[in-house]
C-alpha cells in the first residue's frame, strides 16, 4: 500500500499524505527484505540472548531453594555458580552476535535508502528545487535515513527482546505463582493505553522537529555558501541572530518531546513498580502459608521487575517508532514526487545531430502560473549563431533552458534536427548540449576532473588540448600541481575568468553540436574578456550557438539577433539590419 504519489500540479509538488502512519513502514520493507538473511541471523540470536536473559532468576531460585537447604552442597553450589556463569558468557557472546549484525544490516539499508533518494533527488526537475532548500533536502538524506537505520536496528530489538522476555517472565511466574501471574496482567491496559495516545502526540511534535532541524541546516548551508557576503556586509551578528532563532525553534520543540518523554516514562515505570511490590506482598503471605518457598518468591520477584521492565522499554519503541514515523514521512514526500519531466517509453533517436533548434509557436511559465514566454517561433539552423538582448526579466534565460529540456513548454513544442525534445530521452538530448554560464559552478576537486566532466574517457592529451582551445592551458600550467591542483569548492582558488576558462574547456571536450552561452563573459575583468572571446570563438566554430549577452562586442557577429521584451520577439535580425531600422 503506498503513502501517497507525489502528484506535480502548476504551482508546485503536492505529496499525497499517508492516510494511517504506520503505512510509512510498510513502504520501508522492501528495503529491508534483501537482507533478510542477516536480519534472520540476528534476529536468532537475540530470541537465544532474550532467553538465556531469563534464566538467572531461576538458578538462583534453585541456589536459595535447594543448596543453601539442609541436604545441600558445596558442590551442587559450584555447579549452579558455574551454571549461572555459562548463562551470563553465553547471553554476551549472542549479545556482540546480534548487535554486530543488527548493525551491519541497518548500514545497508541506509545505504540503499540514500543511494534511492539520491537517485530520485535527480530524476526531479529544476522546477522542484525552484521552490526548496538545499540544507532541508540534505537533511533528509541525512538525519532523516539515519533516524531510519536507528529505528530497524534499536527498535527491533527493545520490541522482539521486551515482547518475548515479558512472555517468558510471565510464564515462569506462573509456574510458580498462577495467582500472582494473574495480578501482574492488571496495569498492562492501563499501560498499552497510555502509550496509544502518548504515541499520537509526540508524532506530530517529532515531525515539526524534523521539520524545524531541515529548516536550520538550509540556513546554515545558505550561510556557509555565502560567507564572504556576510563578512563584506558585516552582518555576522545578524547572522548569529537569524541561527540563534531557528536553533531555538528545535530546541524548544525538542524539549517539548523529551517533557513528556521523561514525565511519561517515569509514570509507566511507577505503576511497573506498584506492580512488583503487589506481587512481592503476595509472595511473602503464599511463603508464610507453606505455598510455596522463599527461592521462589525471590524468583518470583526478579521475573517481576524482568515482566514490567520491557514495558518501559517498549515505551522507548514507540518513541523511536515516532521519530522514525516523521522522518519516513519526510523521505517518502521525496520519493513519492513523480518528476514532471520523464522519459517517453520508445524514445526515438538523433542519428546524426546536425544542430537545427526550433521554438514551435512556443508559451511557457513557472510554478507561479504568469507566462514569461508568449508563442515564440525560432529556427536556427545547423552553426548559425542566435544572440538573445532584452532587459532582464524579458524571458532569454527562459528561452534557453527549454532547449536542453529542463522545463517544458505550457504550449508548443521544442525541436532539434525535426524532433520533439519530449520524445527523446533526456540524456541523449543533453548529450549534444553544451553550457557556458555566467555563474561557473566547479566542483571541489582537481583541474583534471574539472575538466573531464565534459567527457569522462578524455586523455591527459585530449585535456590539455581543450584547455589550450579555451586559453586555460597557460594558467593551469601555473598552478602547484598543473592539472593536479585542488581548486577548492566552487572553484574559490581561482579568479573569475580562469574559473570561465575553465567552463569553456569542459564543453569543448563535451563537443556539442548545440552551445548555449548565458552572459559568459559578463562577470570578468577586460583581459579576462578578450582571452574568453578569443576562446569562445573557437568554440562556436561549427555549431548552432545561442548567446545570451548585453555586450555588443559579443552579439554583433550574430547571425540573427532577437530582441525579447516581456517574453515577446518584438524584434529580430542580423547586427546591421537593426541598426538601419534603428532597432
Amino acid at each position: 500500500m503506498r503513502v501517497g504519489v507525489g502528484r506535480y500540479v502548476r504551482g508546485g509538488m503536492t505529496p499525497v499524505s499517508a492516510k494511517h502512519p504506520f503505512q510509512s513502514l510498510k513502504r520501508v520493507l522492501p528495503w529491508i527484505l534483501p537482507y533478510w538473511p542477516v536480519m534472520l541471523f540476528g534476529l536468532v540470536c537475540m530470541l537465544i540472548t532474550t532467553y538465556l536473559g531469563q534464566q538467572p532468576p531461576r538458578i538462583i531460585q534453585h541456589i536459595i531453594d535447594d543448596v543453601l537447604a539442609p541436604g545441600g552442597g558445596v558442590y551442587q553450589g559450584v555447579r549452579a555458580v558455574l551454571l549461572l556463569g555459562g548463562v551470563y558468557l553465553g547471553g554476551m557472546l549472542f549479545n556482540m552476535l546480534r548487535t554486530y549484525w543488527l548493525h551491519v544490516a541497518g548500514q545497508q539499508v541506509i545505504h540503499t535508502l540514500r543511494v534511492r533518494l539520491y537517485g530520485h533527488f535527480q530524476q526531479l526537475p529544476l522546477t522542484y528545487y525552484d521552490n526548496r532548500q538545499t540544507g532541508d533536502l540534505m537533511s533528509r538524506m541525512t538525519g532523516d535515513v539515519e533516524q531510519i537505520e536507528s529505528m530497524m536496528v534499536h527498535g527491533l530489538d527493545v520490541l522482539v527482546m521486551g515482547l518475548l522476555g515479558m512472555g517468558l517472565a510471565w510464564y515462569y511466574i506462573h509456574v510458580y505463582a498462577p495467582l500472582i501471574s494473574w495480578l501482574v496482567l492488571i496495569p498492562v491496559p492501563i499501560l498499552l493505553i497510555a502509550i496509544y495516545f502518548f504515541s499520537g502526540t509526540v508524532r506530530k511534535i517529532y515531525r515539526i522537529v524534523r521539520d524545524r532541524v531541515g529548516d536550520l541546516h538550509a540556513k546554515l548551508q545558505d550561510n556557509i555558501s555565502g560567507i564572504r557576503v556576510i563578512k563584506a556586509f558585516s552582518r555576522e551578528a545578524d547572522e548569529l541572530d537569524r541561527v540563534t532563532a531557528d536553533s531555538e525553534q528545535v530546541r524548544a520543540m525538542s524539549v517539548r518531546g523529551v517533557r513528556m518523554w521523561s514525565t511519561f516514562g517515569p509514570l509507566m515505570g511507577l505503576i511497573g513498580h506498584v506492580g512488583t511490590l503487589t506481587a512481592l506482598i503476595v509472595g511473602i503471605h503464599l511463603v508464610a502459608s507453606g505455598e510455596i518457598k522463599a527461592g521462589a518468591v525471590m524468583a518470583i520477584f526478579l521475573y517481576t521487575g524482568n515482566f514490567y521492565q520491557p514495558i518501559g522499554q517498549l515505551f522507548q519503541f514507540f518513541d523511536s517508532i515516532q521519530r522514525s514515523l516523521a522522518a519516513g514521512e519526510r523521505i517518502l514526500e521525496v520519493l513519492d514526487t513523480i518528476p514532471e519531466i520523464q522519459d517517453p517509453e520508445a524514445p526515438a533517436t538523433l542519428a546524426a545531430v546536425t544542430g537545427r533548434v526550433e521554438l514551435r509557436e512556443v508559451s511557457f511559465s513557472y510554478a507561479s502560473g504568469e507566462r514569461v514566454l508568449h508563442e515564440i517561433s525560432v529556427m536556427a539552423e545547423p552553426g548559425q549563431r542566435i544572440a538573445l538582448v532584452g532587459r532582464s526579466g524579458a524571458g532569454k534565460t527562459s528561452f534557453i533552458n527549454l532547449i536542453p529540456r529542463f522545463y517544458d513548454p505550457l504550449e508548443g513544442a521544442v525541436l532539434v534536427d525535426g524532433v520533439d525534445v519530449r520524445a527523446l530521452r533526456q540524456a541523449e538530448l543533453r548529450r549534444h548540449i553544451a553550457l557556458v554560464l555566467q555563474e561557473t559552478f566547479l566542483f571541489n576537486g582537481t583541474v583534471a576532473e574539472n575538466l573531464r566532466y565534459g567527457r569522462l574517457d578524455a586523455g591527459d592529451e585530449e585535456l590539455a588540448a581543450a584547455a589550450r582551445i579555451a586559453n586555460a592551458h597557460e594558467f593551469i600550467e601555473t598552478l602547484p600541481d598543473g592539472y593536479a591542483t585542488e581548486i577548492g569548492e566552487r572553484g574559490v582558488k581561482l579568479s573569475g575568468g580562469q574559473r570561465q576558462r575553465l567552463a569553456i574547456a569542459r564543453a569543448v571536450l563535451a563537443d556539442p553540436r548545440i552551445l548555449i552561452l548565458d552572459e559568459a563573459t559578463s562577470s570578468v575583468d577586460s583581459e579576462s574578456e578578450l582571452l574568453i572571446h578569443q576562446a569562445l570563438e573557437r568554440l562556436m566554430a561549427g555549431r548552432t550557438t545561442f548567446i545570451i549577452a548585453h555586450r555588443l562586442s559579443t552579439i554583433r557577429g550574430a547571425d540573427v539577433i532577437l530582441v525579447l521584451e516581456n517574453g515577446r520577439i518584438v524584434e529580430r535580425g542580423p547586427h546591421r539590419d537593426l541598426i538601419k531600422t534603428r532597432g
